[in-house]
């Protein structure tokens, strides 16, 4: 193996072992948490917390408020060249872009860990208040998680926020 390819092999691995990290983070401050605060509670404070994360990220972040503009930059944003996730765009227009990501670090590395698919779902649907941080901060985004899907793979949604539309 060449020298760069050895560089973008170990590059490929310390982005998805980052992304693993961040997945086991969120799986035990969720435990801890339950047993502080009961299900409700910890919902609560853990999707506002990742979903302001989310908000703030974005603020650093200068993506195109256009959808056209937006899947390319997105697609260029996706680490490891797209690798980590294997974007595949579904549909493209002004009024719409519908991303398809087969792949996810943070639901494989739940899945490594040994969580249950019901886990795997939970730790999803918490994980997303990030990306509604994140890209509700400009669009309307919805996604449909892999769980519901039948092959395995999340749907993401963004649609342009109606003139005047306050953010969720």
């Amino acid at each position: 193996m060449s020298q760069d390819k050895e560089r973008i092999e170990s590059l490929r691995k310390d982005v998805f072992l980052a992304h693993a990290n961040r997945g086991l983070i969120y799986t035990e401050v969720l435990r801890e948490m339950r047993k502080e605060l009961g299900e409700e509670r910890t919902t609560e404070i853990f999707k506002r917390a990742l979903y302001n994360h989310g908000v703030n990220t974005a603020k650093m972040m200068d993506y195109p408020q256009d959808l056209e503009g937006f899947k390319n930059w997105l697609l260029d944003f996706l680490p490891a060249g797209g690798e980590l996730n294997d974007p595949e765009v579904v549909r493209s227009s002004p009024e719409e872009l519908v991303v398809k990501l087969p792949r996810c670090p943070l639901k494989e590395t739940w899945r490594m860990a040994g969580l249950s698919a019901e886990e795997v779902a939970d730790m999803c649907d918490h994980a997303d208040a990030f990306d509604h941080g994140f890209f509700g901060s400009v669009f309307d985004y919805s996604m449909d998680l892999w769980s519901t899907q039948p092959d395995d793979a999340c749907v993401l949604t963004f649609r342009p926020r109606k003139q005047g539309e306050q953010k969720k």
